[in-house]
């Protein structure tokens, strides 16, 4: 007996359909496009676009332009890095559904919000990181059972809650498992995942007896939840007691009177630890209750309470030592700084505030037993000295010190400084703590050895300027841009909201990834001193004597990506006339007089003839960021966006030119022959002065 036309139209229902469904389904670069649109605060990925010379062809696909945080592999999207971008919104689970060989996804150290994704529906996932987020509410039954090629799920660190599902033993293939701080409740599953090795719940609400199939798991993953039992001892409770007791029952009013009790002594020993520390002279900050302003958007803030003893060896320690002085860093320093470190002042001056805990919690008692060293090649960026520390947990920070933040009210600095240790985007290097006196702070960040642009590119010009080729000169651009053009988003209110953008305040990471500096200062510093220090002031307009705008860092980028494109150590740095190169007059006579090859890096141009007009494409972009007419200035968000297309079009003729057989290897390296041959005869050059004049050479500045 044949099929029956209802079986047919059923099939075609369950077959045909589909089929076409998928044919009609978007390409992956138009995912990438609707992915991106369902996100808040997406600047971090303004290099998913679709340009004019790719087309809608795939992000893997030779050619294409680089899209930041894409993985690829034989020429399919594999995963999503998008870790620490600050994105927000919602994650378009439809559109990652258009990507088949997807098989990593990290949306880790985010702000995404609301009930966790419908994930589940990605069956072939390996990898799901989605910690340090706001996602809450429960993980629902039917989460696990279809995951079954799921090895590794990190949902750490938000604020889901409700039962740990018991299909969680039907992710046969998953071998990690962290769940820790958040805000799980009820007992644990009968049994885990058969293949699971890491396992972590800690801090969370759980209760109950852990059950011998979890136990073969460590115990400190099971810390953190008050009434959950590894190992039930006498008299432990291992059950959560009832929140309310019947009314009028004998236990429900011990209960009662033991709560009254507690309160009463908790207010009592309030009171104690306030008049002690009011009566020491000190001012102690809870950030994390005492400002009615504070959301939980913002991360902890920890204040570390240094002894005396700690503040009266300060002067015999690095930080006792003042720079700038002829005398080897000796400085006699002033009654005022000798009260503030006694803390006579009121300044607090044995206290360490972390704003930004990636480095662990340190204090001043650490920095001050630090072995130091001062950081040059242009390191400082013109806010104050800078130190390298090398504390005795191993962990190298960059302390700097600075005078002329004064501006403002402590309270103000301290909530400035709070906010800017919020700040997390790829290629930005938040503070990590600070240090308040009334003459001098201390701002203390991570320490990057690599060191600043500035230092690569004009300094000894060893492997690391070697490795700045035409593709990484690109890679640094856009990553200025982008990671501008985020503050810009984020300190809207601000005058200028870099403030200092110039290369010694771009430190380079060890794959080259830019990381700005120094940023969100203006508002802080004095304006009798920021002239010197803050290099937007010294736009066109801010000379001209008009106020400082967030034009003027466009002023500033435009500076930056000058010196990338010519190589040139920039006049502009420099307080005085003496040294490097005034890049905006001399690029503006090149181009009027039709000399502009002539303006680019002769190191970059011989490995990469081919992108002469990528080069001229950007230079443009250059030269309006550096327009002196405001009007015809753009602003940062625009410049931004042209920065990010024209680096997307010049990596994909780069993409192109590797896929036509004609390597990248070839151009590294002709630009290390370069370089190499260069700095012979730099050095040749540079001995041959050295013998007529001295070593007094200042055709080279650096501020």
């Amino acid at each position: 007996m044949g099929p029956s036309p209802h079986h047919l139209l059923l099939f075609a229902v369950a077959v045909v359909l589909p089929l076409v469904a998928a044919d009609d389904g978007m390409t992956e670069a138009e995912a990438l496009i609707h992915l991106k649109k369902s996100f808040s605060n997406s600047s971090s990925v303004s290099s998913w676009l679709i340009t004019n010379n790719d087309g809608g062809k795939s992000p893997c696909a030779p050619g294409s332009h680089e899209w930041h945080g894409v993985v690829c592999s034989n020429g399919k999207v594999t995963g999503l890095r998008l870790s620490g971008l600050q994105l927000g919104g919602t994650i378009d689970v439809d559109a990652l559904s258009s990507f088949p060989d997807l098989r990593s996804v990290s949306f880790a150290s985010n702000n995404f919000t609301g009930p966790l994704p419908s994930f589940h529906r990605l069956t072939a996932l390996k990898s799901m990181y989605l910690s340090d987020n706001k996602f809450d509410g429960p993980i629902h039954d039917e989460f696990f059972p279809n995951l079954n090629h799921l090895k590794k799920l990190w949902l750490d660190g938000n604020d889901l809650s409700g039962p740990i599902p018991a299909s969680v033993v039907q992710a046969e293939a998953l071998i990690e498992l962290h769940l820790e701080r958040n805000s799980f409740s009820g007992e644990l599953p009968p049994a885990p995942p058969p293949a699971l090795k890491s396992f972590d719940v800690s801090d969370n609400d759980l209760d109950g007896v852990v059950p011998e199939a979890f136990k073969r798991f460590d115990a400190a993953g099971f810390r953190g939840n008050q009434y959950l039992c590894f190992a039930p001892n006498p008299g432990q409770q291992c059950k959560r007691p009832d929140v309310a007791p019947p009314p009028g029952s004998a236990s429900g009013l011990g209960d009662i009177l033991v709560l009254a009790a507690v309160i009463v002594s908790a207010v009592v020993l309030a009171v104690v630890l306030c008049a002690c520390c009011c009566g020491g002279g000190g001012r102690v900050h809870d950030y994390d209750h005492a400002n009615k302003g504070d959301t939980e958007d913002t991360p902890p803030v920890y204040m570390v309470k240094q002894g005396s003893s700690a503040t009266h060896r300060r002067s015999t320690s690095w930080l006792g030592r003042r720079s700038g002085s002829s005398q080897g860093g000796r400085h006699r320093r002033s009654s005022s700084a000798a009260k503030a470190d006694d803390g006579s002042t009121g300044g607090g001056a044995g206290d360490l505030v972390i704003v930004n805990d990636c480095k662990g919690v340190f204090g001043l008692t650490d920095l001050m037993k630090a072995s130091a060293s001062v950081i040059g090649g242009g390191g400082g960026g013109g806010i104050g000295s800078a130190y390298k520390a090398v504390m005795a947990s191993g962990v190298s920070v960059a302390v700097k010190r600075a005078r002329d933040m004064n501006r403002g009210t402590r309270d103000a600095f301290e909530a400035e400084m709070k906010r800017l240790g919020a700040m997390r985007h790829a290629n930005l290097l938040p503070p990590l703590a600070y240090h308040y006196r009334r003459d001098e702070k201390l701002l203390v960040s991570e320490y990057i050895p690599k060191g600043s642009l500035l230092y690569v590119l004009h300094g000894d010009r060893g492997m690391d300027y070697a490795a700045l080729d035409w593709p990484t000169r690109l890679k640094v651009a856009a990553g200025v841009a982008r990671g501008a053009a985020f503050l810009h988003a984020e300190l809207a209110g601000h005058e200028a909201p870099h403030g200092n953008l110039k290369s010694s305040n771009v430190l380079l990471a060890p794959d080259f990834e830019p990381l700005l500096v120094d940023f969100g200062y203006s508002g802080l510093v004095n304006y009798t001193q920021d002239s010197a220090t803050m290099f937007a002031r010294r736009a066109p307009e801010c000379v001209a004597g008009h106020p400082v705008t967030a034009k003027a860092d466009v002023y500033c980028l435009g500076i930056v990506l000058l010196e990338l494109l010519t190589g040139k150590f920039p006049s502009q740095y420099l307080q005085n006339a003496k040294g490097g190169t005034d890049l905006v007059m001399w690029a503006t006579t090149a181009l009027a007089d039709g000399y502009e090859q002539d303006l680019f890096d002769p190191a970059m141009v011989t490995a990469s003839k081919f992108a002469l007009p990528d080069m001229k494409r950007l230079m443009q972009i250059a030269m309006e960021c550096v327009e002196a007419d405001l009007e015809r200035r753009p602003d940062m968000k625009q410049a931004a966006a042209r920065v990010e297309e024209a680096v997307a079009a010049a990596l994909a003729r780069v993409t192109e030119r590797q896929g036509a057989g004609e390597g990248d290897a070839d151009s590294r390296s002709s630009h290390a022959s370069f370089v190499r041959d260069e700095s012979m005869q730099r050095v040749t050059s540079d001995g041959e002065r050295s013998s007529r004049r001295g070593s007094n050479d200042d055709s080279y500045g650096m501020s």
